[in-house]
């Protein structure tokens, strides 16, 4: 498991990286938490668990090579890079757009949004459960990650410019 609250909303550590701790701390797994630089100390303390690994920063693209599932407030470039790496997502958050974000994780169904800024601990756990226990989630986000890869960004980019261009009359 990967575990982030973020690198702006991470003051508070009880809203997401707390519960993540409490519910992930006793399944059996490697949990690995990025603070982004804030209360790392004290979280080590709290959670000496030998299958709990604490940090400041993590190399996120390394570590998601190993990652079944992501924990994150929803932060656009860490749901991009988890998609990126084809992993699903357990996603907590509201503000500063996380919502819509986490809105679309749900849709596209490479994720499960608990549609809160503090979920608790047995939300968290139900969730990773969830994801862990039917491989579709892995699948769908598998079939995100190879949309990118499928097309060329000059076509792409071409075609946007090419529709936004009003058509001269023949």
């Amino acid at each position: 498991m990967l575990v982030t609250q973020g690198t702006v909303d991470n003051v508070d550590p009880d809203k997401l990286m707390v519960p993540a701790l409490e519910a992930l701390k006793d399944l059996g797994m490697l949990v690995i938490v990025a603070t982004g630089g804030r209360g790392t100390e004290a979280l080590q303390a709290r959670y000496p668990q030998p299958n709990v690994v604490i940090r400041h920063y993590v190399d996120f693209p390394r570590v998601l090579e190993f990652t079944d599932v992501f924990v994150s407030n929803g932060g656009f470039g860490g749901v991009q890079l988890s998609l990126s790496k084809g992993v699903p997502l357990v996603v907590a958050g509201i503000n500063e757009g996380k919502s819509d974000v986490n809105a679309r994780v749900e849709y596209a169904r490479v994720g499960i949004n608990l549609r809160t800024e503090r979920p608790a601990p047995a939300a968290i756990a139900a969730a990773v459960t969830r994801i862990l226990g039917d491989p579709g989630w892995r699948q769908r986000a598998l079939s995100v990650q190879e949309q990118p890869a499928a097309a060329d960004p000059a076509d792409v980019a071409a075609d946007v410019v090419e529709s936004a261009v009003p058509q001269a009359a023949t």
